[in-house]
This record gives structure tokens, sequence and C-alpha cells, in this order.
């Protein structure tokens, strides 16, 4: 066939396709069309949270901060900030983009979606607290108000996600944020972890990894110009002035303290028994409420019974009655050792 013939050809079916996929009723323009509509919607909700940040912060929110907060060139930035300001959104004023009533509304409704997905998934899944975050992000642009209502409904209509971040009310009002930053706390003084910003990820992620958590106890042993030497549930950690910005704490008094020591339930060998002394925070959600479903409460005795041929898992004897634990469950167990009466 010659090469003329083959052009043609070519070019014949191009035109046949082309008719097929973009006629005004195709089934694939309509998709495309709903696609691309829905990417622009996520991009102008995500800059409206970015403007609520800035807002929050008492920071200036430019073009240039949506579009590096967007991950877009300036013209696509200029593109979604021109939409937001048609649609009455944003305003504005001397090269600073502001909220207006009904965009910090918007904003609210979308923050509320995202933080009731992580309480969601920090609640009733096994999803790796590192990714909770992620997941929000892409969950809080797909459900509808009615679905966000049942799920507060089966959360119990909590107030804080799992970070410590208020929920937005579904007219707007924000529970007050609590604590203060750590590094506010007088050394010596014992304080709840009641906040921990997972933005930016990268430090968040270092503070997970380094074992911290909401509602864990602390304690400033001594300040440096770089770090700060923390006792953290009875373990102690070291962490940097960067890192310190991003955890909030509220102070404790005597009372509420709890003496935590470094003995851990996997440290025990058989036939040794201990007293629980606390859950770690660490240790949340469904594989908290079974734990305690076992018993395994404040003020209870606990002993070792067998370990399997691996060391992995450990059988325990607790109330009566024989259970199995991970070794990695079981380091989440604080313990006081005691002698067998």
């Amino acid at each position: 066939m010659s090469e003329p013939v083959i052009s043609l050809s070519i070019a014949i079916i191009v035109i046949i396709l082309s008719v097929i996929i973009f006629r005004p009723s195709s089934r694939f323009l309509s998709r495309w069309r709903q696609i691309r509509q829905d990417k622009q919607r996520v991009f102008m909700e995500d800059a409206l949270k970015h403007l609520y940040e800035c807002e929050r912060n008492n920071d200036n929110c430019t073009l240039k901060s949506v579009a590096g907060a967007l991950a877009q060139n300036s013209d696509k930035a200029t593109t979604i900030m021109t939409k937001l300001e048609s649609s009455n959104l944003v305003q504005l004023s001397q090269q600073t983009f502001q909220l207006t009533e009904e965009g910090r509304d918007y904003a609210l409704r979308i923050i509320r979606l995202h933080r009731l997905w992580e309480r969601y998934l920090a609640e009733e899944t096994g999803v790796p607290e590192s990714s909770w975050h992620k997941e929000a992000d892409i969950q809080e642009h797909n459900l509808t108000a009615e679905q966000a209502e049942m799920l507060n409904r089966r959360l119990g209509n909590p107030l804080y996600d799992p970070h410590g971040d208020p929920i937005p009310t579904p007219s707007g009002e924000l529970p007050a944020e609590r604590g203060m930053t750590l590094n506010k706390l007088e050394v010596g003084k014992n304080a709840l972890i009641t906040h921990i910003e997972d933005e930016p990820h990268s430090i968040y992620e270092k503070l997970v990894k380094n074992g911290f958590h909401l509602g864990m106890q602390i304690q400033i042993k001594n300040k440096h110009k770089n770090n700060y030497n923390l006792v953290v549930d009875g373990h102690t950690k070291t962490i940097s002035q960067l890192e310190v910005l991003n955890i909030n704490v509220s102070p404790i008094s005597d009372k509420q303290t709890i003496e935590f020591t470094t003995t851990t339930l996997d440290s025990l060998k058989i036939g040794q028994f201990g007293e629980i002394i606390a859950i770690s925070k660490a240790c949340h959600g469904q594989q908290r409420r079974r734990l305690m479903d076992f018993g395994i409460l404040p003020g209870t005795d606990i002993s070792v019974e067998m370990e399997s041929l691996g060391g992995d898992p450990i059988a325990y004897f607790i109330r009566g009655t024989t259970i199995a634990l991970r070794r990695d469950q079981a380091k989440m167990i604080h313990i006081k050792p005691v002698m067998e009466n």
C-alpha cells in the first residue's frame, strides 16, 4: 500500500474517532467534562482551605502562596482565584486575598469533612496514622453534607480530630483550640499533649515515628539551643526546636500526674507478674478497644504464661483468662513489675 493511501486511511480513522468521542451526546465527552470540573472544584476547595489557614495564622495569602499550596504554576493559580473571586468566595485587596463570609463558610465545611474523616480513620480503621491526612485530603472532596452528618453521629459527635484540631459544627462554629505550644511549658512541669500539627507532613511524620501521640504525658527535662530533652510517658526523647513548635500541651496538676516506669509488658519473662499502669496513647481506635476488652486496665495484675516458638505472640494470664498478644502490642502497655504472692 502506498504512503499517501496509508496517510489518508489514518486521517479518516482519526476523523471518525473524533466524531464518535466528541459529539455532544458522547458519554466519553460527558465523563471527560465531569472529571475536569471535579478536578477544578478540588483545586478551588483546596485554595479556600489555604486562605483559611493563612487567616488563622495571620499570614498574607498571595497568588504565590496559593500556587505553592496547590503545587501549580502562577497561571493556573490565577485561573483558580479568578473563579473564586467571581463566585464571591474571595476578594483581593492590595495583592492579598481574603475570604468573604461565604468563602469562610465554604472553607469550614471542607475542613469539617476532612477532620471527621480523620477521626473515622483513627477510630474505625487500621489505616496507619501517617496516612490519615492524605486519605482525608481525598475524601473531603467526595463526601456530601448528609454523609458527613451520618459519620458525625456514628462517631458520637466528636469535638476534635485525632490530632487535636477542633471540628467545625455544621453551622461553622469552632470548639476552642486547646493548650499552648510546648516551648512555653516550664521545665519540670507535667502536661498532656493536646494537639500535634499535621503540616508540614515531614515534621508530623517524624513526631509520629518518634512515638508522640495525643493524650500522652510530657515533661521538659531541659532546653538546649537546638533541641529539647523530654520525658514522654516515662520514656526519654530528644526533638528539635522546629518539632517542639508543632506540639501543643495543657499543664496538669500533681494529682493528675501518672508516674510512668520505663517497663512495658513485653519485658516480662515466663512466670513473672506485673501491674498494669496504663496503655500508651500510641494505641488507639480498634486496637485500644480490643486491649480494654481483654481487661487490660490500670491496676490489673497480669503474668506471662508461655511464648510461641518464635517468641511472638505471647500468652498472658489476666482476670482468670489466657490471652495472646503480639510483642508490638505488649510494648504499648506500661506496667510495674510485682513479686508473686
